[in-house]
């Protein structure tokens, strides 16, 4: 049972991660000044974080979730009313990373 209690967190977890990448691509796009550079950090942070954990780069990783928890707070500061909570998603993902949580690491 606790398998699959981890499998769907883990699954949750990563749609939640998907969803607020794709805000973040949309929100880089469609927003202009500050917001548009936090977005910008938050979904290529995530996309390198990514590819850290692929490669087991287990340290850059870290070093890569400390540097989105503060593109995401940076964008859930500039963000207005419920576009806030995906940010949230990207603060988690970092913070996870700098626990080492995901894949064992």
């Amino acid at each position: 049972m606790d398998q699959i209690v981890e499998l769907l967190i883990g699954s949750l977890g990563g749609a939640g991660i998907f969803a607020a990448t794709l805000f973040s691509a949309v929100q880089a796009y469609r927003q202009p000044g500050r917001l548009r550079k936090a977005h910008i950090a938050a979904g290529l942070l995530t996309v390198v974080a990514m590819a850290c954990l692929s490669a087991s780069l287990w340290t850059l990783a870290q070093v890569t979730g400390a540097a989105l928890i503060l593109a995401a707070l940076a964008a859930l500061i500039f963000e207005r009313g419920w576009n806030r909570l995906l940010p949230v998603f990207h603060i988690l993902f970092g913070a996870a990373l700098l626990a080492r949580i995901p894949f064992g690491g």
